[in-house]
C-alpha cells in the first residue's frame, strides 16, 4: 500500500495497527452514523484517539473518558465534543446520562475491559452496539445478562482489519484530511526511554522509534 502523501513516514506507521483496528471497531462493527453518540474509554491511548478523529469526522457526537484532566483538555482538539473525568464508581453513566438527557449513548468504543464493563453496558440506548477490543483492566467483567437482553444490546469483538478495510481507512483520511497523532519520538539508543513513557501511561497518541537517519 502506498503511503497516504499527507503523513510522514511515522504518522504512516500508526496507520496498520491502531488505526485499522479503530476503523474496524468504529466503521464496520459498531457502523456508527451521523448524528448519533459514541462514547470512547481511554482517551490518550492510541486506538482510542484514532476512534476519536473517526467518529468526529463522521459527524458523531463523541464523548471520551479519562482519568488525566490534561488528556481530556487535548481531546478536543481531535474531535472530542464532550468529556468526562473517570473517577470511579457510577461517575461515567451519571455524567453520560447528564450530557445525553438521560438517553444514554448509541455506540460505547472500549479496550481496557474489566473495570470499565458495567458503566459502559449502563451507558448504552436500548439497542446500542459496544464494541470492545482490548483488556487491559482484565478479561473476565460481571456480565449483567438481563441488562444484555431486556435492552436488546449488540457487542461485538474486533481485533485489526483486513486489506479492503485498509484501503477505506486510508481514503477516508486522505478525504478528511485526518493525521495520527505521534506523542513523541524517540531515537533507537532511547528505547528504553520510549517504553518507560508509554509504561507510565503519560502518553496521548502513538510512541514513534526512528530507526537511522531518515
Amino acid at each position: 500500500m502506498r503511503k497516504p502523501p499527507s503523513l510522514d513516514f511515522l504518522q504512516a506507521a500508526s496507520l496498520s495497527v491502531a488505526w485499522l483496528t479503530a476503523w474496524r471497531m468504529v466503521v464496520t462493527k459498531a457502523r456508527l452514523r451521523k448524528g448519533e453518540t459514541v462514547l470512547i474509554f481511554g482517551i490518550g491511548g492510541s486506538v482510542s484517539l484514532a476512534a476519536t478523529q473517526i467518529a468526529s469526522a463522521l459527524d458523531a457526537r463523541t464523548i471520551v473518558t479519562s482519568r488525566d484532566a490534561n488528556k481530556l483538555e487535548r481531546a478536543r482538539a481531535f474531535g472530542a465534543d464532550e468529556t468526562i473525568q473517570d473517577e470511579g464508581g457510577s461517575s461515567i453513566v451519571d455524567r453520560v446520562m447528564e450530557i445525553t438527557g438521560k438517553r444514554g449513548v448509541d455506540v460505547v468504543i472500549e479496550n481496557i475491559g474489566k473495570a470499565v464493563w458495567p458503566s459502559a453496558m449502563r451507558a448504552l440506548v436500548r439497542g446500542g452496539r459496544l464494541v470492545t477490543c482490548g483488556a487491559t483492566t482484565g478479561d473476565d467483567p460481571s456480565a449483567d445478562l438481563r441488562r444484555l437482553f431486556i435492552r436488546q444490546l449488540q457487542i461485538f469483538g474486533s481485533t485489526l482489519g483486513n486489506r479492503s478495510e485498509f484501503a477505506d481507512m486510508t481514503g477516508f483520511i486522505a478525504e478528511k484530511d485526518l493525521k495520527p497523532h505521534i506523542d513523541e519520538v524517540f531515537a533507537l539508543s532511547d528505547i528504553a526511554a520510549g517504553l518507560d513513557r508509554l509504561d507510565s501511561g503519560r502518553q496521548f497518541g502513538k510512541i514513534g522509534l526512528a530507526i537511522g537517519d531518515g
